[in-house]
């Protein structure tokens, strides 16, 4: 560029920036234009949905892709299911069950998780139980033990399947309920036993011989791990399975009603346990079938848990209007911990901190897993990524946070 064009382009510049300041409405213009730019930008290129494939060997590259897994498998509001999948440089590979909540009647079933809810921010009594359909934050969004790009990541270069959840039954459900709402009734589709079903069968046939394998999941999904981890361990027999339960217990006399007549789980037949108080605990100590198959189970909790004592609450009707149910889940959440680390027949391993209490509201986070927290979280001064990678990679037997199991 020469001087004349130069000087031309500056004193552009310096009348666009005379014309802004001399009107107020247009700079305002000008810039609600450009966040809304910014958002566009984010919401359909940084999340457009990924590329489709059929099987494994149609990708080459490290990106995500879908897969649609047939007219068995659909989300809650009656849309489209899929699955998602990155290859990685490995041949060890990570199962993940996403998060999600639950519904289980009229009242919850009538508030799913909407953008509108969440931007209300934290309440006492849960406003929002469940996803509907599929988001296109995932799989894009999920950082943590997911991002491939921090080089401190040691699961970076596993093979992930992502396995959304969006039936509000903790993957178990069978059946289309009607529930009632204010704008009259509406139906849910608890497709959750099929559209899992579905997914371990497609990962099943483009996962041959993996090195590792681990079953994860966060959240309400830390349940769905532990259910489904012994399938993966009967299926690839020779090989230790590692589960990871990333926030999982909730102590309730209705969980049997809720899994087998709400859901129609049929829990003694398909998840090989009987319902009790304790789904997490039944499901790794009160079988009734024979497991399979070398599975370590990984369980992690934050002693506080800001979502699961609120579900907790709501599930069991109880006032939230003291820090009473805050103290008792965290109560029975270290009781339980404190059983299976004492079960001889059990490999398990915990991890439990205190890491972030807010003192006001007397919450600590909720999940750690996929999000920002893996690096930060810690127990007994080690985080909570050292610790999974040295349960997991390293085969060491490690639990953290035992001060906090009296």
């Amino acid at each position: 560029m020469n001087r004349k064009s130069t000087w031309i382009a500056l004193a552009g510049c310096i009348a666009v920036v005379v014309f802004l300041v001399l009107n107020p409405l247009a700079t305002l213009g000008t810039i609600g234009g450009a966040l809304l730019l910014g958002v566009a930008f984010v919401y359909f290129i940084h999340f457009r949905h990924p590329s489709g494939v059929m099987s494994l060997n149609e990708v080459s590259d490290r990106r995500w892709h879908s897969v649609d897994l047939g007219k068995t498998t659909i989300s809650g509001d009656g849309t489209r299911y899929e699955i998602y999948v990155r290859r990685g440089a490995s041949s060890n590979l990570i199962i993940h069950f996403s998060g999600g909540g639950a519904c289980w009647d009229d009242i919850t079933a009538s508030q799913p998780i909407t953008l509108r809810r969440v931007l209300r921010g934290y309440t006492r009594d849960l406003r929002a139980f469940y996803f509907t359909a599929l988001t296109k934050l995932f799989p894009t969004a999920l950082t943590g033990m997911a991002n491939q790009r921090d080089k401190d990541n040691r699961f970076r270069d596993w093979n992930f399947v992502f396995i959304p959840y969006t039936t509000g039954d903790l993957h178990v459900g069978d059946v289309v309920n009607t529930y009632a709402g204010k704008k009259g009734p509406f139906q849910v589709h608890h497709n959750g036993r099929n559209n899992t079903t579905a997914a371990l069968a497609w990962i099943f046939a483009n996962f041959l011989e993996p090195e590792k394998v681990m079953v994860s999941g966060e959240s309400s999904e830390a349940w769905a791990s532990a259910f489904y981890a012994p399938l993966v361990a009967d299926h690839y027999t020779g090989k230790r399975v590692y589960c990871l339960s990333d926030g999982a217990g909730i102590l309730s006399p209705r969980w049997s009603d809720v899994f087998d007549r709400t859901w129609r789980a049929d829990s003694a037949t398909y998840l090989g346990f009987q319902i009790g108080t304790d789904v997490y605990e039944d499901a790794l100590s009160h079988r009734i079938d024979r497991v399979g198959g070398d599975i370590r189970y990984l369980h992690s909790n934050t002693l506080y848990d800001d979502t699961l004592t609120r579900f907790s609450a709501a599930l069991n009707n109880v006032p939230t209007d003291t820090d009473r149910f805050i103290d008792d889940w965290s109560a029975h959440t270290v009781e339980t911990m404190k059983r299976l680390a004492g079960d001889p027949d059990l490999a398990y391993q915990h991890f439990l901190t205190d890491w972030g209490h807010n003192v006001r509201r007397h919450t600590t986070a909720h999940t750690i897993t996929t999000n920002e927290l893996f690096h930060k979280a810690e127990a007994d001064g080690v985080t909570y990524a050292e610790w999974l990678a040295r349960n997991v990679i390293d085969d060491e037997d490690l639990s953290l946070g035992g001060r906090l199991l009296p």
